[in-house]
């Protein structure tokens, strides 16, 4: 690979806010993370009609209205993406990395978790391994609809960047489907820098959303297309790491949410993982 990522942090930005968008979801992720760390709420099945009576007709056209594709994803497998992006965003909120961390990175954290899973065809029985990929695509093309500063490169190159994305597939080991073509991205990651700038907010949101399938954090649950150690430094810029580490500690907790044991151990083995990538990157 010769894509060499120039950084920086989007601190200087001003990054549009979920909750002043989404007031109402905002809220109901709070108040739910409020409820489990009180212990008043402990039983994924409860959470789940919860959030089943949440989305009305208004919540999802609200959500279709900054997260355009939502209503599709939530389609599939009876809602299971749905439901698990909503326990995303509740777990975020009991997260100490998002505790602590400062106000400009919980507010990209909470968009990233809203659409890290946006391109998500999920099938029962099936992996959909493109989903992070699919998902960029999308996610590429909202953010300026959602407040999110693009280049001057944006409405004359986002298109032939989509297809190139999309495009970027082989077949998987197993011979089962298709899987995501590492060897795209240099020019993938090239291109998002023209479309949105260099370490920029948006440019940090589509990063995270198309390399949060591409580590193996959790062994019991391998990724079919992980970056290899040689390929690290040159696909995750430093500003990524704590946004990348965030959404898969997040996504891991989010399908194990009552299970304090398989939270605790998945939750050590990301760190690791973290810990050995983040020399990698910064040295």
């Amino acid at each position: 690979m010769s894509y060499t990522p120039s950084d920086s942090t989007p601190g200087h930005e001003s990054i549009p806010r979920l909750e002043d968008q989404l007031p109402e979801l905002s809220a109901f992720v709070r108040a739910s993370a409020r409820q489990i760390e009180a212990g008043e709420l402990r039983d994924s099945h409860e959470l789940i009609l919860r959030i089943r009576d949440f989305y009305t007709a208004d919540q999802m056209d609200a959500v279709e209205h900054v997260a355009p594709g939502w209503r599709d994803m939530s389609a599939y497998a009876d809602g299971a993406t749905l439901h698990h992006v909503t326990q995303a965003l509740i777990v975020l909120q009991l997260l100490p990395e998002y505790r602590q961390a400062p106000p400009s990175l919980r507010a990209l954290m909470e968009w990233i978790e809203l659409y890290h899973d946006l391109g998500k065809q999920a099938i029962s029985g099936q992996r959909d391994a493109l989903h992070a990929f699919r998902g960029a695509t999308m996610v590429a093309r909202t953010l300026p609809r959602a407040g999110f500063c693009a280049g001057n490169a944006h409405a004359a190159e986002i298109d032939a960047w989509t297809r190139l994305v999309l495009g970027a597939a082989v077949a998987a080991p197993d011979g089962k489907g298709l899987i995501q073509d590492n060897r795209a991205l240099p020019v993938i990651l090239h291109g998002i820098e023209r479309l949105f700038g260099a370490g920029s907010a948006a440019a940090l949101i589509v990063e995270a959303v198309l390399l949060h399938h591409s580590l193996n954090v959790v062994p019991e649950w391998p990724n079919p297309a992980s970056l290899t150690e040689a390929e690290i430094p040159f696909c995750i810029r430093p500003s990524l790491l704590p946004l990348l580490e965030c959404v898969m500690l997040v996504d891991s907790d989010a399908w194990q949410l009552f299970d304090t044991a398989s939270r605790r151990k998945f939750r050590q083995s990301t760190l690791d993982v973290f810990a050995a990538a983040r020399r990698l990157v910064v040295g």
